[in-house]
């Protein structure tokens, strides 16, 4: 946005300078050229004036010595006809067969003077010619030509207008270093706005007031999304504060239960289910608190990333070695890059991969084929755990991760694990993404930040 606003803004001051300094050139070229054009006109009737009379003379001499004394002054050449195109003066070695200068005065001879140079700008050429006719209409008496040496005039038109560039590139660089503090100054709030309110989508958590700044537009706006981040933070941390208490609230009762039905006598009908009841209220007890606290951590800012780091091969064998026991018939595979190290804590990442795979147990079925793998991606470091099970319908892998949902087929689970196992993978600076297995299964794919 900064850069859009920058060319906007650079684009409208070179407009405006151009504007301002091009008729500013033409005035200085145009004021150049007419002063050179009277000096040289002056000269051409004064030449007229001395040739008018030669002619009536027959003595060209005076004339003639006026000439190569402006020759010697100015460094231009005369050529002076009478009235049968015959030349009588010439200096510089300017003749009729010279480019240009006899077809102009056959002109000025025909009483056609020319009389007006082009506007001197600096790449305009140094050489020009100019005329006038000897004598009158009705009594011609031959013609004058001037070449005119315009490299002094172009001298002071190239110095004027380097003067008004170089002045001109300076008020441009001046413009864009004031749009540029402009642009800093509406633009530095918008992104701490952005920033915010990305933080706050990310990870529900809103650590920090804004700053007001910039136009009182944007100080308004920073203002009410502080009280709406306030807010947000408020309703989040009243529930995970209730969930929390309930569930802590819940852990001695359950527990004062667990010792009662262990007490009781094993032949009691219907003791076995009250058992396994119990069993999942404890599981979704533990899930209910896990996922509390990694949802404050997330919240409370450690997400970030931090300096830990860990060999992802060796997280992965050993989560591997301490499920293989629990897996049953259940195969777990590892296929894993060696050398890749992720920015993450070990404990953090074998928690990952454990849920997940504790999952896959879960859930897979007999008899199935679990592969661990890890590579290095355009990303970072991207693990996934893939089982060739049932799978979880495409319809519903959006819904996976959400709390307690367990699907439409049969099942034990608390519906907490996969959002654990998401929220996890958040609070590690990595993501979590479910996709079906081919041909049928389902693949845990994270993603993770490599250490540099």
């Amino acid at each position: 946005m900064r850069a859009r606003l920058m060319g906007v803004l650079a684009i409208v001051s070179f407009v405006l300078l151009a504007a301002l300094v091009i008729p500013f050139l033409d005035s200085v070229s145009d004021t150049r050229t007419q002063t050179l054009q009277l000096t040289r006109s002056a000269a051409l009737d004064r030449f007229a004036g001395l040739a008018g009379r030669a002619a009536a003379d027959g003595d060209y001499s005076r004339v003639r010595a006026e000439a190569e004394r402006h020759q010697e002054l100015y460094a231009e050449s005369v050529l002076i006809t009478d009235a049968s195109g015959h030349v009588m003066v010439s200096t510089g070695g300017t003749t009729l067969a010279s480019p240009g200068v006899g077809a102009v005065a056959e002109l000025a001879a025909r009483d056609l003077p020319q009389l007006t140079l082009d506007t001197l700008r600096p790449w305009s050429s140094s050489r020009t010619l100019m005329a006038t006719p000897v004598g009158s209409p009705q009594e011609p008496a031959g013609a004058v030509v001037l070449a005119v040496d315009a490299r002094g005039a172009l001298h002071d038109v190239t110095r004027s207008w380097a003067v008004i560039c170089a002045a001109a590139v300076a008020a441009q660089l001046l413009l864009l270093l004031l749009a540029a503090r402009a642009a800093s100054w509406v633009i530095r709030p918008v992104g701490r706005l952005e920033d915010a309110v990305v933080e706050l989508g990310r990870s529900g958590g809103w650590n920090q007031p804004l700053e007001a700044s910039g136009p009182p537009e944007l100080r308004r706006l920073a203002r009410s999304v502080e009280v709406m981040g306030a807010t947000v933070q408020r309703s989040i941390d009243v529930q995970r504060q209730m969930v929390a208490d309930s569930s802590h609230q819940l852990r001695n009762p359950l527990a004062s239960l667990r010792l009662r039905v262990d007490a009781l006598d094993p032949g009691i009908a219907g003791l076995t289910h009250v058992q396994h009841d119990l069993e999942r209220l404890e599981n979704v007890l533990a899930g209910l608190l896990k996922l509390a606290a990694i949802e404050s951590r997330i919240t409370d800012g450690r997400a970030e990333p931090t300096t830990a780091t860990c060999l992802v091969e060796a997280v992965l064998q050993e989560e591997i070695d301490t499920w293989q026991p629990t897996a049953g018939d259940i195969t777990l595979e590892l296929d894993a890059d060696g050398g890749l190290i992720a920015a993450v804590d070990e404990h953090d990442l074998g928690q990952l991969v454990g849920v997940l795979l504790d999952n896959a147990i879960k859930y897979a079925g007999p008899g199935a084929h679990v592969v661990v793998s890890s590579t290095r991606g355009p990303d970072g470091i991207v693990i996934q755990i893939a089982d060739d099970g049932p799978g979880i319908p495409s319809d519903e892998l959006a819904l996976a991760t959400q709390r307690f949902w367990r699907g439409t087929g049969k099942s034990l689970g608390t519906g907490l694990g996969l959002a654990i196992a998401e929220q996890t993978a958040l609070a590690i600076s990595g993501t979590l993404e479910l996709s079906a297995t081919h041909p049928h299964g389902l693949t845990a794919t994270i993603k993770l930040p490599e250490a540099t």
